[in-house]
């Protein structure tokens, strides 16, 4: 009898510890942090996270290297013409409107959203979710939004950000939450005005390692540090502009009456089939430090030509030019200047940040580049979750795992 008693108390131990909840997940994301950023200063905290935990070389953004469509991409783990989000604007003739990140009403709406973010998957499946300022947690996706989230406000201080998700983190009740992002605009925001070689990006460099401080701290007297994995990234990296490097695309071609979708690092044009053969011929007799493609010809690798939203004629500038008419640049003495992104996802200078730091993760190594479409698989797994099905998979990340 007292054989079997052990037996079960044995059996009864085992399952315990093969049930055991799996540890919270935090995603946090410095907007157009360059995967290089760390080496232009003294980064003490990030520096700490990193040798606790495993960095990549780069995190390899979806094309177009723009901030909507990369933290949507990152949220589902899918491609652009799989979730439908094709850039930071775009025109669906379904919904007969356009999309505009500065548009309150189509942030919030639904329609322009396919796929599954993750705090949806981890809702469905009984993981509360909270979302700070992430890409798609405004709208009503499937009907649902996560426990706890903020409807976008620049204004609200950065530590408050953190305090808030940290307190969703420990509510001790039934709408405590076990995994959450966070989002931080100030880095991209300098990069823009300044350029990425700025005292002003090393001194939003430094502040976001000052953040990091104050999460760790914060983390550690909150009793988290041994159950919270923390995920590091960002959407894109950026580049220095410049006036000499301007393609005048009204040298080539009239623009006076074209249906233009984008101007700058991407010239995006909508038309009849007889106005974009005439454009595509023009621009590609003259094909010079840009590319240009009809929509069927678009590379495999962007994942976009089978997305209806996508323009007719897609013209590529090589990365640090713009794309613009003399007129426009003539009456605007500082166009083309501090720093920028949205060209091809492979040049290196539009590559993120990504980090990992917590117990489920291996301490002081690295990896190479990796595209951040795999993000949502790692989350998945980390939270023992089923996926809802992506463009990405857990054994491109799996090397970062114990």
């Amino acid at each position: 009898m007292r054989s079997v008693l052990f037996l079960l108390l044995i059996i009864g131990v085992g399952c315990s510890a093969n049930n055991s909840a799996p540890n919270k997940v935090l995603l946090i994301s410095f907007d157009g942090f360059r995967y290089d950023y760390l080496n232009k200063t003294n980064t003490p905290n990030f520096d700490q996270m990193v040798e606790e935990g495993v960095i990549s070389e780069g995190l390899i953004p979806i094309y177009p290297s723009n901030t909507f469509p990369n933290y949507y991409a990152i949220a589902t783990g899918l491609y652009p013409e799989n979730n439908g989000f094709i850039n930071n604007s775009m025109y669906d003739s379904t919904i007969g409107t356009w999309f505009s990140m500065r548009d309150r009403e189509q942030v919030e709406n639904p329609a322009w959203y396919g796929g599954e973010p993750i705090w949806n998957t981890a809702e469905k499946q009984g993981v509360r979710s909270g979302t700070m300022f992430w890409v798609g947690s405004e709208a009503p996706i499937q009907n649902m939004r996560p426990t706890h989230w903020k409807r976008y406000d620049g204004s609200m201080p950065n530590r408050d950000r953190i305090d808030s998700v940290l307190s969703w983190m420990t509510l001790g009740t039934a709408k405590e939450i076990d995994f959450g992002t966070l989002y931080f605009d100030f880095v991209d925001g300098e990069g823009h005005r300044h350029g990425p070689d700025s005292p002003e990006v090393v001194q939003a460099i430094e502040e976001a390692d000052a953040l990091m401080g104050y999460l760790t701290s914060q983390v550690d007297s909150l009793g988290l540090t041994e159950s919270l994995n923390i995920i590091v990234v960002s959407d894109h990296g950026m580049t220095q502009l410049s006036r000499e490097r301007i393609i005048y695309i009204d040298d080539y071609i009239d623009t006076e009456n074209l249906d233009v979708y984008s101007w700058g690092t991407s010239f995006n044009v909508r038309g009849d089939e007889k106005t974009i053969n005439e454009i595509y011929t023009r621009l590609k007799q003259n094909e010079q430090n840009f590319r240009v493609f009809k929509k069927e010809e678009l590379p495999k690798r962007f994942r976009l030509k089978n997305s209806p939203r996508v323009p007719d004629l897609i013209t590529i500038a090589d990365v640090g030019y713009m794309i613009s008419t003399r007129s426009h640049v003539e009456s605007r003495p500082n166009y083309a200047t501090g720093g920028t992104h949205g060209y091809d996802n492979l040049e290196q200078e539009m590559h993120g940040l990504f980090f990992v730091t917590g117990p489920d993760f291996k301490k002081g190594e690295s990896i190479s580049s990796v595209e951040n479409i795999h993000i949502y698989e790692l989350i998945a797994h980390l939270l023992n979750i089923e996926s809802a099905g992506t463009d990405g998979n857990i054994n491109e990340l799996k090397s970062v795992l114990k």
